[in-house]
């Protein structure tokens, strides 16, 4: 619980007075926007843009579908928090009342939206814009996806030792390429200090004792290769959502977003493989 929380729970626990006082607190900006009809347009500008540029990178998402399909939902909760106090399960039941006449052109029923509702409630509850990662966070989160691209590359060159020639060789050497690039303009960009030059040789190592044992243990299938890679590049786009969640400088923000933008679509390439028709023998 961040400090300015837990000093609030403290002292409404010593001053019934200043319980009241904080949840009359928690009511202002609910009543703000209410009043001011500016305010809430400038709310649902800032809100669609974040979400118009972040949706396809929730864990709910499902691949193909549109903004439109969303937008609806993220509306609904981001302007049902500033309307109606109290936490979400208990004003769940009347959103779910609601989004029948409130889903517009989405075709997706309570069911598939009600994720995508739940995060606009929480980030416009919790968000708080004015208030950044601190230096220090900022480059500890950026070091952590550094090296996240180099033990995600690393994954992919084991996969790649196994993988048959042909497109499935072609994609794992042109996503391992994709992070170690992407590792390298963090560290460019950001001044970070360089990871993954001592462990070159290692890797090389590695890769030279899979070709001695692929005889031994027998060749894997494509099927497990894509298993494994799509699970590697699933771990480094958790890495992105999260950080893209933290009030971020624009020049990092734009360019996490472009590198997770980027592992998206490697991992939807990964499914489109998985869904063509094995060769025949």
């Amino acid at each position: 619980m961040p400090a300015p929380q837990i000093a609030d729970a403290l002292l409404s626990r010593l001053n019934p007075r200043a319980q009241r006082s904080n949840e009359e607190k928690q009511r202002e900006p609910v009543n703000a926007a209410n009043e001011s009809p500016d305010l809430q347009a400038r709310q649902d500008a800032l809100q669609d843009e974040f979400w118009h540029d972040h949706y396809h990178l929730e864990s709910y998402y499902v691949n193909g579908r549109g903004y439109d399909q969303y937008r609806p939902a993220y509306e609904l909760g981001w302007r049902a928090a500033m309307q109606y106090p109290g936490d979400f399960a208990s004003v769940m039941p009347v959103l779910e009342a609601q989004w029948q006449g409130h889903s517009g052109a989405s075709l997706l029923d309570w069911r598939q939206v009600s994720r995508a509702v739940q995060a606009a409630w929480e980030r416009m509850r919790h968000a708080d814009p004015t208030t950044g990662l601190s230096h220090a966070q900022l480059l500890s989160m950026l070091l952590a996806l550094q090296r996240l691209n180099v033990q995600t590359a690393k994954c992919l060159r084991v996969a790649l030792v196994q993988a048959p020639t042909g497109l499935l060789q072609q994609m794992l050497k042109r996503h391992l390429q994709d992070f170690e690039n992407a590792s390298t303009e963090l560290t460019q960009e950001f001044a970070l200090p360089a990871f993954g030059k001592k462990t070159r040789r290692f890797s090389g190592s590695l890769q030279r004792g899979w070709d001695s044992l692929k005889a031994a243990i027998g060749p894997r299938s494509t099927q497990s290769l894509l298993d494994d890679s799509e699970d590697a590049e699933r771990m480094l786009l958790l890495g992105y959502r999260t950080a893209l969640r933290e009030s971020l400088p624009e020049a990092a923000r734009a360019l996490l977003l472009r590198h997770a933008m980027a592992v998206q679509r490697g991992i939807e390439a990964l499914h489109w493989l998985r869904s063509m028709p094995a060769p025949q023998a």
